[in-house]
């Protein structure tokens, strides 16, 4: 079974690179499965990726080291319910040392069941600001959690291509090749059929039957590192008198947006599906403060509307929590619209405490 597991830090575009891949191999007769994770329980992701008529499967609540049973459960009823060419496992974005909880876990207890590639995806922008010591993003604690991703990744996809220039595409391949001399680094578009073709013949013609090398890691650093990040789960309705709840909604994700930015609070991601009732489209903001649509500008208005959001940010939980708040009643001074909370979470993790490692 070709098990692709997906991993890299928070907005690096992990679900864009399959969910193009899904489309790519559909296109071309071969099936693919996907299994989304979230420390959360209402995920952006899995909507979204069910929305497009994908096969999923979730592990919510928990990262697939920490849930082991759950995630090779998920992967079990893919295989069996659709038979897939490939399978798709994106791992939590702040969760890393994936090598000695997931693989060889997967390898020891199923032997000769799996050819498993771990691509790990950064935004390019990111990796270059790291590896060159600029002023960093986000907590050393969480730094180290993005270094222990790259460290053990079977192939890096240096992602976002298209966002740099022609020089500074050559810069950055200088200083990312020079960081990583033995490992498989590709760059990309994910947004690019030919870059996603390029990802899918790397995985396709990786093989390495045997257990991992387990990674040098400090598990306190690592559940520190976590612990800097706030993260919050929401789904509000928005009723427009005018028509407008689209309009509206866009208007509450900007308004999200804008705050966050405005505190200063580091951004790991900030995720938005909307839903008119008709069609969805998912909203993303990177820490670098673009956006990513593929479907906005075409969605129709509506007088009902339902957002979900998923905020991962370098702050406490309250912040988040107030933030929203007051976003909503913001928006709904604006435009004359009525928001309604349904539900709420905001958390940090816990601790992580993996089912297995396996060190080789």
């Amino acid at each position: 079974m070709k098990l692709l597991l997906v991993g890299g830090f928070l907005a690096s575009g992990k679900t864009t690179a399959i969910y193009s891949a899904a489309k790519l191999l559909k296109a071309s007769g071969r099936k693919a499965g996907i299994l989304t994770n979230d420390q959360g329980k209402q995920q952006v992701d899995t909507g979204f990726i069910r929305g497009k008529g994908f096969p999923n499967e979730e592990v919510a609540g928990s990262c697939f080291c920490c849930n082991f049973n759950a995630m090779s459960g998920g992967i079990q009823r893919l295989h069996e319910d659709i038979q897939p060419d490939i399978i798709f496992a994106e791992s939590v974005g702040s969760c890393a040392d994936l090598a000695a909880t997931i693989i060889n876990p997967l390898l020891t207890l199923q032997p000769d069941r799996y050819n498993i590639v771990l691509s790990v995806f950064a935004d390019i922008r990111l990796l270059v600001a790291f590896l060159k010591n600029e002023q960093p993003v986000f907590h050393e604690n969480v730094s180290y959690i993005y270094q222990k991703q790259l460290d053990e990744a079977d192939i890096i996809v240096a992602n976002k291509i298209d966002l740099l220039s022609v020089p500074e595409l050559d810069h950055a391949k200088a200083v990312i090749s020079d960081a990583f001399p033995d490992k498989i680094i590709l760059y990309q578009n994910s947004l690019s059929e030919k870059g996603i073709q390029h990802w899918l013949d790397a995985c396709e013609n990786f093989h390495n039957a045997t257990l991992r090398p387990a990674l040098n890691i400090d598990y306190d650093k690592y559940g520190a590192g976590e612990a800097e990040l706030a993260w919050l789960d929401e789904e509000v309705g928005i009723v427009s008198e005018d028509k407008n709840a689209v309009k509206a909604a866009l208007l509450l994700a900007d308004t999200v947006y804008n705050k966050i930015k405005a505190g200063n609070y580091p951004i790991g991601h900030l995720k938005f599906l909307l839903d008119n009732g008709r069609s969805q489209t998912k909203i993303s903001f990177s820490p670098f403060g673009d956006t990513n649509s593929m479907e906005q500008h075409t969605m129709e208005e509506s007088a009902k509307a339902v957002l979900l959001v998923n905020a991962r940010v370098q702050t406490a939980p309250q912040v988040l929590q107030d933030i929203i708040t007051e976003a909503i009643v913001e928006t709904e001074n604006t435009t004359a619209s009525k928001i309604t909370e349904y539900t709420t979470t905001a958390f940090q993790p816990g601790y992580p405490r993996p089912t297995y490692r396996i060190i080789a």
